[in-house]
């Protein structure tokens, strides 16, 4: 299996290519007219640059949206890569070691379930679009090795900071919740938002010992109240579903309200660790956090 089987990349429009690890993660290939940013680098994997490299010859800024292994598996490729100054410190580090074959277990199931899902859509209803189609594990991938190999920033970003490509411009906005160097990126002129972690369809994280909810509850009242009415478009990191509309971030914000409230019930649930946590469900997301979460003062 080459990269480019492994990787499913789709032109969104002029300047904006998804490059997806269908089902796992969401990476995205910004283009300008001088230089493009990559958007995150997946698991590692498979080269994704090979990959980007098929699909630009501009000079490349990779960008990661946080720390975690699933968005910086390929930061080796490339020289120049980018980070929230409050992540300068942990992308350097080697990611939990329980967290790859923990991680590898919990996809061998979802590859089971998956194969049961595909079936009943090529059935009935062909919703799952070519992008999204998952793929079994490379069968050369040595499962027993995979790890990330840490990276050095050669950038460290801040809320505001603009990143100019030529004709296309991305703005900065650091959004801590998911982890502490959180950010999304906003190009105005085009009307999008690329969301990372703090905004998904599907589960939104906010359970890990470096997750703090009442920082996340506060990033996404603020993409609610400044952000929602300078877009049309919202591009995620994870789920089929990556393209979502702006009164989501309303709806997202709403339910972190509730969540610290404690007025919304919680059922037990897992993630892709196999951790024990609890989830509030919203229809087309869910928040979820630790099993011992307690909202604040109850």
């Amino acid at each position: 299996m080459t990269a480019p089987d492994w990787f499913a990349t789709q032109r969104l429009r002029e300047g904006v290519h998804l490059v997806s690890e269908p089902m796992h993660v969401n990476s995205y290939l910004i283009t300008g007219s001088k230089r493009a940013v990559l958007l995150d680098t997946g698991l590692g994997i498979r080269s994704i640059r090979l990959c980007v490299q098929a699909l630009t010859d501009l000079p490349i800024l990779v960008v990661n949206t946080h720390h975690h292994f699933d968005h910086v598996g390929g930061n080796h490729e490339f020289d120049q890569i980018a980070i929230h100054e409050q992540g300068a410190g942990l992308l350097p580090r080697r990611q939990p070691p329980g967290w790859f074959p923990a991680y590898l277990d919990f996809v061998d199931t979802v590859l089971e379930q998956y194969k049961i899902f595909r079936d009943i859509d090529e059935t009935w209803f062909q919703v799952l679009g070519r992008e999204m189609q998952m793929r079994p594990l490379p069968d050369d991938f040595d499962r027993t090795t995979w790890r990330t190999i840490p990276s050095i920033p050669t950038r460290l970003l801040r809320d505001g900071d603009e990143l100019d490509l030529g004709d296309r411009t991305l703005r900065v906005l650091h959004t801590p919740g998911h982890t502490p160097d959180s950010i999304c990126l906003l190009d105005d002129q085009h009307r999008i938002l690329y969301s990372g972690d703090t905004i998904d369809t599907g589960p939104i994280y906010a359970q890990f010992p470096t997750s703090d909810v009442g920082h996340f509850t506060a990033s996404t009242r603020r993409l609610a109240d400044d952000t929602a009415r300078h877009i049309d478009t919202i591009l995620s990191a994870h789920g089929a579903r990556y393209h979502s509309y702006p009164d989501l971030l309303n709806r997202v914000a709403d339910a972190f309200d509730q969540v610290r409230a404690g007025t919304t019930p919680f059922t037990p649930t897992e993630d892709c660790f196999r951790t024990p946590l609890k989830q509030a469900s919203f229809n087309d997301f869910s928040i979820v956090v630790a099993a011992d979460y307690q909202p604040p003062g109850i």
